[in-house]
């Protein structure tokens, strides 16, 4: 008896090790030319209609957010949690991405947000594309003829319109973008073709705001592609392109301080806006920030009861993101070039 379970137990063990072989066998020669499968990330292409024989390329952007700013995200999603339970905001949007390799990062970046005072960069935009159409465009002198009553304006004599002068359109331009002055920007609303403006969002490939004015509303993500769009010169002329960009930088109210993390001696060109509602406060900002040879373009909309708070939160996340982005500048798969 023993015998006979000896030699049925080395049966089973042989014929089972035979199975198992044979099938690993088939397996490997079935699979042999089988590729490993791969992580792919998507591309947004965006061109420009209008033309006959061309579409001129707009931008090519990466659809999947960057594995390496995982560790970055979670620092500026704690700041945002933090300040919600505190109670020093109640929504915020984040959207940043480099330049160099297209990597990016988005926090609640689909909410919109009154775009107040950002909405002077796709303004600019559009009449500097206008001028392209139509040369000279911007030398139209328009008449400053009456002050509004509205106006919140703290500028000093020289350093805004007055009335009964005569100014160009490119004049007004850099009175609205460099002293931020709500007469010249109201003049420019009111002598803006609103075919041309609205177009100038449907080009980049989202709808225009059916309430062409700073009482519209715009997400994070969308009012990046402004900002990218002028670094990339893809809409604009490379001149143009770097003449909006230098009156962003130019701007006497950028209030550079030590608590935005940012060194002074960095160059950002920034645009922000303030809604001062009696019921909530919105502060936005965005900015190209030019880090070594790893510039990036940061969105930041938040909304609370208090705009100094909002304006603290801001500063944490703008610290966080470019900590984040100049570690990855001078890793060592990058060169610096300062």
């Amino acid at each position: 008896m023993l015998f006979l379970l000896a030699v049925s137990m080395g049966c089973t063990f042989l014929i089972t090790f035979s199975y198992l072989h044979l099938r690993n066998e088939y397996k490997k020669e079935y699979y042999a030319d089988v590729p490993a499968p791969t992580f792919s990330c998507d591309y947004n292409i965006r061109r420009l209609s209008g033309y006959n024989y061309i579409k001129p390329l707009l931008y090519v952007d990466k659809n999947c957010e960057s594995g390496a700013f995982i560790p970055m995200k979670q620092q500026v999603e704690y700041i945002i949690n933090a300040a919600k339970i505190s109670g020093k905001l109640s929504s915020a949007s984040v959207y940043a991405r480099d330049f160099n390799e297209g990597d990016f990062m988005a926090i609640n970046e689909d909410e919109k947000y009154k775009s107040s005072a950002l909405m002077n960069v796709p303004l600019m935009i559009t009449y500097l594309h206008m001028d392209e159409d139509n040369e000279g465009y911007l030398d139209k002198e328009v008449l400053f003829s009456h002050a509004t009553a509205e106006t919140t304006s703290i500028l000093r004599k020289g350093e805004r319109i007055e009335v009964g002068n005569k100014y160009s359109l490119k004049k007004l331009l850099e009175y609205m973008v460099v002293n931020r002055d709500e007469e010249a920007t109201r003049l420019l609303y009111e002598n803006i073709d609103k075919k041309a403006f609205k177009k100038t969002f449907t080009d980049l490939g989202f709808a225009a705001p059916e309430n062409l004015s700073e009482a519209s509303t715009i997400s994070a993500e969308d009012f990046s592609l402004f900002m990218r769009t002028l670094y990339n010169a893809t809409y604009l002329t490379i001149n143009n392109s770097e003449y909006a960009t230098k009156l962003l930088c130019s701007s006497e109210t950028l209030n550079r301080t030590d608590e935005t993390g940012i060194p002074s001696y960095v160059k950002m060109a920034r645009d922000f806006a303030v809604t001062n509602d009696s019921t909530e406060k919105e502060l936005h900002e965005s900015s190209i920030i030019y880090v070594n040879n790893f510039p990036y373009n940061i969105t930041i909309m938040t909304k609370g009861n208090d705009s100094k708070q909002l304006s603290k939160v801001i500063n944490q996340i703008s610290a966080i993101v470019y900590k984040g982005i100049l570690s990855k500048s001078i890793s060592p798969n990058n060169t610096i070039a300062k």
